[in-house]
């Protein structure tokens, strides 16, 4: 019954309106002979009964029928033979249609439209797709150190081993009342060989490192170091020698510093400037020292996020005494001007870089990179043509062979390199890269058995010997696989090819191939898991009897561990040379069997 009246009400109101709109055009029929502002109003009041008359045809119209016309086009029809992509959007909202509440004082209920909703868009074809290119993220594993540990606290760690190797390890971490960092680590350790007397070492050494804020946004950060290392030249020295053990002391202290200024305000500045003082000094044997400082100047003026141009400057002075009475001294002096430009998605770095190498050498050399990231891929490829300067040291010559005795002639090497590298981010765990380069060296130290003197009075001497002119291809590439963020595995390998050698006939001493591979693993807070194993070839080595030989390929495996007992108390041990294979890095020089260590680690707080 509602229903009826309902609809008997709309039907009255349409005769209403339809009828006056008949009336007045009958009486538009009978005043065609009226003036022109006549006609002009009959137009209006015509207009105006025209879209009264729209208005009812409107409402004719059953509702029902209106809420059911869902597809609307939004888009003109094209003339075009090819069909245009149609995207369908399914509308999560339903409207409804609701009846004005307490009409005649009776409650209204809300009629549901349960008919979904369908629009039709016409979408340019290269709007259908757009492609996600994420920023390149990479991972890093959490590796427990005692130098980056809580700060405030205080670690003592001690262990015991094998061939009466002895560790003893402080450090001390501190965060003081104005925000700044301190480290500080004191380390001894010793061992002894079972087969030879004098193959002993012992190490004693000091470190610090800091970070102290001078303002919000610049601070300075500080390392100090101390190394003294004492060993004996053992190699083919018989057992039974009587021979005093100073016959054949090698020992060294090493000492340096180093001050960087860092401003954590880089992007909002024109100008940024971060220079690097370091300094070291070094005594080996026979009173022989070497004292080198190095001012390191990087500076640049930052136009815009796309355009850079680098001022670098370097000065770098080494002062080598072979003996008391003898003083040699290099120096460079080198500029590194630039320019350098981001855009479409290329890096392109274009300078020179004049170098002054003992105030009278000046040389000119090229100095370009260029960094591009592949299209639509992960492949990110550097390429580029530089040249490096190395003010050789005593220091760095002891480092790579323990056994080398002081040179006469302390030269500048330098490396002119021609290099492209290919990294690849293939996923969010899985990273590695293969560089291919060509180098040019010169003075490049080799490094060969000192021939004719008494091996057993004064044990076996190691010599420094400078190639003139050597070139060659390398080969470098890094695998790195991130799973979780609890375990970390790392590969590098180095390979090595001499193509021209200019005096010697072999690269004494030189790798031809070097690989590592470190495995950490954190699997809860209570163990730290790590390995590593290493593998390179026998470098060429000159014998007494005048004859070439090759030392046998080494592969070398190293493990340790650590598990938290309480807050305070800790348990480690470590295995080294676990394949228990002495092997030989310098000719007649053997390394000790498979070497275990265990200890306690005690830590406590402020």
């Amino acid at each position: 019954m509602k229903h009826l009246l309902k609809y008997i009400f709309l039907l009255i109101t349409i005769c209403v309106i339809v009828t006056p709109v008949d009336a007045k055009k009958k009486q538009r029929k009978k005043q065609k002979t009226s003036t022109s502002k006549k006609k002009t109003s009959k137009k209006r009041n015509s207009n105006t009964a025209k879209v009264k008359a729209k208005t009812a045809n409107v409402n004719k119209v059953n509702l029902n029928e209106l809420l059911n016309e869902t597809t609307v086009t939004v888009a003109p029809t094209k003339s075009d033979s090819v069909p245009e992509k149609v995207v369908t959007i399914l509308s999560a909202f339903k409207p409804q249609l609701k009846y004005v509440a307490k009409i005649g004082f009776v409650n209204a209920t809300a009629n549901t439209d349960t008919s979904a909703v369908y629009l039709n868009y016409q979408v340019p074809s290269q709007n259908l797709s757009f492609e996600y290119r994420p920023i390149s993220l990479v991972p890093r594993a959490i590796v427990h150190d005692s130098l980056v540990s809580l700060t405030n606290i205080t670690n003592f760690k001690i262990g015991f081993g094998n061939y009466s190797h002895q560790y003893a390890q402080l450090s001390i971490n501190n965060l003081d009342k104005w925000k700044n960092t301190h480290s500080i680590t004191l380390f001894n350790e010793a061992s002894t060989g079972t087969f030879h007397r004098l193959q002993i070492i012992r190490e004693l050494g000091a470190k610090y490192i800091g970070d102290q804020y001078i303002n919000k946004y610049n601070n300075i950060q500080t390392q100090l170091f101390y190394n003294h290392s004492q060993r004996y030249r053992f190699g083919l020295v018989p057992n039974s020698s009587n021979l005093p053990e100073s016959n054949y002391e090698h020992n060294f202290e090493h000492m340096g510093a180093s001050f960087a200024l860092l401003n954590t305000k880089v992007k909002q500045r024109l100008f940024n400037i971060h220079p690097i003082a370091k300094f070291e000094h070094f005594q080996g044997i026979i009173d022989a020292t070497n004292t080198w400082y190095e001012i390191n100047n990087p500076m640049y003026l930052q136009f815009n996020n796309k355009i850079k141009f680098n001022m670098d400057l370097s000065y770098s002075f080494n002062q080598y005494n072979p003996t008391g009475l003898i003083h040699q001294k290099n120096t460079i002096l080198r500029a590194d001007p630039a320019i350098s430009i981001e855009k479409w998605g290329t890096i392109i770095k274009a300078g020179a870089s004049p170098v002054w190498v003992n105030k009278d050498d000046y040389q000119f050399y090229p100095n370009v990179h260029l960094q591009k990231k592949l299209t639509d891929t992960n492949y990110l490829v550097k390429t580029g043509w530089t040249t490096l300067f190395d003010n050789t040291q005593y220091s760095s010559l002891a480092i790579q062979n323990p056994w080398v005795m002081p040179v006469t002639n302390m030269l500048i090497t330098s490396n002119e390199k021609k290099y492209i590298t290919v990294e690849v981010s293939a996923g969010k765990r899985l990273d590695y890269s293969i560089g291919v380069s060509i180098n040019e060296y010169k003075n490049l130290p080799f490094f060969n058995q000192i021939i004719g003197t008494d091996v057993n009075t004064f044990g076996l001497k190691y010599q420094a010997i400078f190639e003139r002119r050597a070139s060659t291809l390398e080969v470098d590439t890094k695998l790195r696989y991130q799973f979780s963020d609890k375990l970390l595995w790392e590969n590098n390998l180095n390979y090595k090819q001499f193509n021209v050698i200019k005096e010697n006939s072999k690269p004494w001493g030189i790798l031809p191939l070097e690989f590592k591979s470190s495995f950490n693993w954190v699997p809860n807070k209570k163990w730290i898991v790590e390995a590593s194993a290493l593998y390179w070839t026998g470098a060429a080595q000159f014998a007494a009897n005048n004859k070439t030989f090759n030392l046998k390929n080494v592969v070398v495996l190293n493990a340790g561990f650590s598990y938290k007992l309480s807050s305070a108390w800790s348990v480690w041990a470590k295995g080294e040379n676990l394949l228990d294979k002495p092997y030989e890095r310098w000719a007649s020089y053997p390394s000790l069997g498979a070497q275990i260590t265990a200890g306690i680690i005690y830590s406590f707080r402020k």
